[in-house]
């Protein structure tokens, strides 16, 4: 299996969320007008007066809140995946500088 380092994983849900998005409104765009023509009964009360009308909602309400929701969420992970101690190379060894040769 893949061993993904915590940046690695933040890069990932990053893009998936972003992909997910892009895909979600491509996908409404795609889609000929006709298909979301379905019509909704609406009950107004106003006034002692109740009447029903025809809604038509052309653009799903959960795709609004999926595109705030989504990518906020990804962000989040990406944060608290990335917050915690930097990581360290083991076993490597920093030199002094006075060990370094001039090379001419």
């Amino acid at each position: 299996m893949i061993d993904l380092s915590d940046r690695d994983l933040a890069i990932v849900a990053i893009a998936l969320a972003g992909g997910f998005v892009c895909g979600l409104w491509a996908g409404l765009f795609l889609m000929p007008a006709e298909a979301l023509d379905v019509p909704t009964t609406e009950t107004d009360v106003g006034n002692g007066e109740v009447s029903e009308r025809v809604a038509f909602y052309p653009l799903p309400r959960a795709f609004v809140a999926l595109s705030i929701i989504v990518p906020v969420a990804a962000l989040w992970f990406a944060r608290v995946r990335t917050r915690g101690e930097p990581e360290t190379d083991e076993g490597f060894e920093w030199s002094d500088a006075t060990d370094l040769e001039e090379v001419s």
